[in-house]
């Protein structure tokens, strides 16, 4: 692909923006450089008493303004985060359905339902999708952050510190505080860019302008568009496609083994002549393509009396068409008369965010400043199979089926009240006082009948002709009649906080709150923190918490089948809602809210140009909500059948299965120089360590032992998802240099090790030609020397480059890569001819999935990119 392909669409797109953006006579104000670079990271969140420096703030808060964020060509918000703050990551899900889109976010090592995400200080609603995929996040709900468009906001603030007494629920890793853009004035920019290896094209086209409306009201639009490709970096697939024949000219089963449908390893009878010829190019194992689409407002409008009116809010769509893993020709799961050559099921995927927020706030209510807030939020997702088959039906199958629709409604309103109480000659007291009720909703519908039921066709033809064909569509039945879901309750909550500086040196705060549950009961959470100047620019600084956060509707009431990668093979996995008479068979109960306790102490350092923190946490987690283990055997599946729970080979239910305790420091070092010859430059050191321990681990359910089934209720694949799956250690150099119209930004960012379950139940000899070449480690299993592989995958350096030109003070063009040194990952344990012999393939699907979708930082190898910016 040449440049001029590659770059041609951002410059069009910068001409269509530059007519559309409101021209405005008004220099525009970025608000995130006045509140970053002139103020010293100016913050909110935190505190309910007013902006401080994040240096002075009694925990560990992170200000990262807009242009920071946008650095390097990235359009994702959850991406930018990912690199910004070394303590929040972020995978790159595969084949996990929607959750290819919903990426989970990880803040100090723990799940995704576990930090508070807000908007404009107000709460963001989540995702309507429990996440059920075979991940990082399995069984979590987060929000979706691509549905918030970078170029609407000032700043992100990051809030590291448990904050549950402060904001309620969800908020036990810390708070991701997202403000909008306020300022006046109008841009504009566009992006486009695209691997080195030609595919996974992506563009952006932004505007947004600010309005002043009356006597200091703004109004700022912003709309923003962004589009992507797919990537893949799949291997041929070697595996038998077609029916063999044996010596009596009749129809064999496939081989699924690495190599046998190319010779290299035994096919089952003999081969196919459509084996030569057929392009064995047949998996997308990548980034899934997608566009998306928001639009945003911020409304600020001053009135008589002293009294500001707000509102913000907006609305995002996305659209994308998830492909999943390859049907054979040969598989019992394909309807040959549609598919000859095989073919690979699509979810056609629709998410919509809408949310809009009013608000009136003033410095006189009895004596009280106060704020008056009502937030509705609603993520909508509809969900089709397309290129799919129902095979019980035969030849009357339909291609495409509903596979479910899935809905989540939240509406908060707050009433925040805040007083200086005069004491002495010292410093007032500050009192802020709160009351806050909120109604949350879930809905889970069913999709077509026909991608659920059986047809009662057999399969047509093939050595199993006549036998039961598999039943619903592929990949996974729709949700049926019995999988649907209407969900809701009510919260309600008091809270209080109090803060008051003793001098200059000490500075002390505390906040309590009591919340009631319409389906769980009371919590009362507090929280006390300070801060101590001590020498020459040294702080200390320390906090105690409560936490708490509420199992996500979609964990209790969500219901539905999903196909898996297990042990190598593709299995329908049913993740059971915990009241269906299927979960309760096997043990599944009422989720309990998760309770924690954080401690957090550390130094901060601030002289001249540089400032330095250093904090330490300890998060103790009991009752973690995950999924359970997934329980596969021949004597479950006689159970559930003869208790009339069928139609899937494997089960699993959301419950509280473990108690954690995580430990970890934070390091984030910046300096400032500027030179004589007008040049600046700007470096941060950013480091975060975290690990993770099991205090409590569930034992089988008593069901499930009855059966004579020893699996733990979370077993070590589930086990080391919590623990490893993210890595332990992160560090993020990034280096500014400016001068005149020129600047140069390059950030490195080193993602540390991570590990997972790679094989299970292997023999002696499996591992002993698996293993070579591999980081692994043999966890025993039995007596018989069979062991369970964990794999883990090294470190890694990535790269970003940007180089920018201010063509004009109303033009900006950048250019530039990301991973600039074209890294990947560790592959994952490679099938090859002896491990065949040996009676096992690889970890990598035989021989097609190179890479492990554990990675941290993906595996698409670098992207090149080139952005127009305009101001107005």
């Amino acid at each position: 692909m040449s440049l001029l392909k590659t770059f041609a669409p951002a410059l069009m797109a910068s001409t269509a923006l530059a007519s559309f953006a409101f021209a405005s006579p008004v220099a525009a104000q970025d608000a995130s450089r006045s509140a970053v670079d002139e103020l010293g990271e100016v913050i909110v969140t935190g505190s309910r008493f007013g902006a401080r420096t994040s240096t002075e703030s009694t925990t560990p808060v992170d200000a990262i303004s807009r242009d920071t964020l946008q650095q390097s060509g990235r359009v994702d918000l959850i991406q930018m985060l990912k690199v910004q703050v070394p303590s929040f990551n972020a995978p790159r899900p595969l084949g996990s359905g929607v959750g290819d889109y919903l990426t989970p976010p990880s803040l100090r090592g723990l799940g995704p339902g576990e930090v508070l995400v807000l908007l404009n200080g107000k709460r963001r609603h989540t995702s309507a999708d429990l996440n059920a995929s075979n991940g990082v996040g399995r069984g979590d709900v987060s929000v979706d952050f691509n549905a918030i468009p970078s170029f609407a906001l000032s700043r992100a603030e990051v809030l590291r510190d448990g904050a549950s007494a402060q904001y309620g629920s969800d908020a036990i890793s810390g708070v991701v505080n997202l403000m909008l853009d306020g300022s006046l004035g109008s841009r504009a920019q566009a992006t486009t860019g695209v691997t080195s290896e030609g595919d996974g094209a992506f563009w952006e086209a932004s505007a947004s302008s600010g309005l002043a409306i009356g006597d200091g009201g703004v109004l700022r639009l912003t709309a923003s568009f962004q589009g992507r490709e797919g990537t893949d970096r799949s291997r041929p697939d070697t595996r038998q496609q077609y029916f063999g024949t044996n010596a009596a000219g009749l129809p064999t089963t496939i081989s699924g083994n690495y190599g046998s449908g190319v010779g290299l390893t035994p096919s089952n009878g003999r081969l196919d002549p459509r084996e030569a010829t057929i392009d064995r190019r047949v998996f997308r194992f990548g980034d899934q393509p997608s566009t998306n689409g928001q639009i945003f407002y911020n409304l600020v409008l001053p009135t008589s009396g002293d009294v500001e009116l707000y509102s913000f809010g907006g609305y995002g769509r996305l659209d994308g068409d998830i492909e999943y893993f390859f049907r054979r020709a040969g598989q019992d799961e394909t309807l040959r008369a549609f598919y000859p050559d095989g073919y690979r099921p699509l979810l056609d995927t629709r998410i919509e965010n809408v949310s809009v927020a009013v608000g009136a706030r003033g410095d006189d209510l009895l004596g009280f400043g106060w704020d008056l807030s009502s937030v509705f939020g609603r993520n909508v997702q509809d969900l089709y199979y397309d290129n799919s088959v129902n095979v019980s039906l035969g030849a009357a199958s339909p291609i495409r089926f509903r596979r479910l629709g899935a809905d989540f409604d939240q509406w908060t309103t707050n009433l925040d009240l805040t007083r200086r109480i005069a004491a002495g000659s010292g410093a007032p007291i500050e009192l802020a006082l709160g009351f806050e009720y909120r109604r949350e909703a879930y809905g889970l519908e069913s999709g077509d009948l026909d991608g659920f039921r059986s047809g009662g066709v057999p399969i047509l033809d093939g050595p199993n002709a006549g036998r039961p064909a598999p039943i619903g569509a592929q990949p996974g039945p729709s949700a049926g009649p019995d999988d649907t879901a209407a969900l809701d309750r009510d919260s309600y909550a008091v809270y209080g906080e109090v803060q008051k500086a003793f001098g200059e040196r000490l500075l002390l705060q505390a906040a309590l709150r009591h919340e009631r549950y319409s389906d769980f009961g009371d919590t009362t959470n507090y929280k006390v923190s300070g801060r101590l100047d001590l020498i020459g620019g040294l702080a200390a600084r320390a906090s105690w918490n409560t936490g708490f956060r509420a199992p996500a509707l979609a964990q209790s009431g969500y219901n539905a089948s999903n196909t898996l990668i297990l042990n190598g093979q593709q299995a329908i996995v049913r993740v059971a809602a915990v009241d269906s008479p299927a979960a309760r068979l096997v043990g599944a109960t009422d989720l309990k809210p998760e309770t924690s306790r954080n401690l957090s102490a550390g130094l901060v350092f601030e002289r001249g140009g540089l400032t330095a923190t250093l904090d330490a946490y300890r998060i103790e987690v009991e009752d973690r909500i995950a999924i359970s283990s997934t329980f596969q055997d021949a004597r479950l599946t006689g159970y559930l059948a003869a208790n009339g729970q069928g139609n899937f080979s494997a089960i699993s239910f959301v419950t509280n299965a473990v108690d954690t305790t995580t430990e970890g420091v934070d390091l984030v070092v910046a300096y400032r120089h500027d030179f004589a010859d007008g040049g600046q430059l700007r470096g941060t050191l950013a480091g975060n360590y975290t690990q993770t321990e099991f205090d409590r681990i569930a034992g089988t359910p008593a069901p499930l032992a009855a059966l004579g089934i020893t699996t733990p209720l979370f077993d070590l694949t589930q086990q080391l998802r919590f623990s490893d799956s993210l890595p332990g250690d992160k560090v993020t150099l990034d280096l500014d240099y400016a001068r005149g119209p020129f600047g140069v930004s390059l950030t490195n960012t080193r993602y540390g090790e991570v590990s997972t379950v790679a094989l299970s139940n292997r023999t002696p000899g499996q591992i002993a030609v698996l293993t070579p070449g591999y980081d692994v480690r043999q966890v025993p299993v039995g007596a018989a020397g069979n062991a369970d592989l964990i794999q883990t995958f090294g470190a890694e350096w990535l790269t970003d480059l940007e180089i920018s030109w201010e063509v004009t003070p109303a033009v900006r063009l950048s250019l530039g890569a990301q991973n600039l040194f074209d890294v990947y990952p560790d592959e994952n344990i490679a099938s090859t001819v002896a491990s065949v012999a040996a009676g096992t393939n690889g970890a990598d699907n035989a021989g097609t999935q190179p890479y492990n979708a554990i990675s941290p930082f993906g595996f698409s190898g670098r992207s090149m990119f080139f952005r127009v910016g305009l101001t107005f």
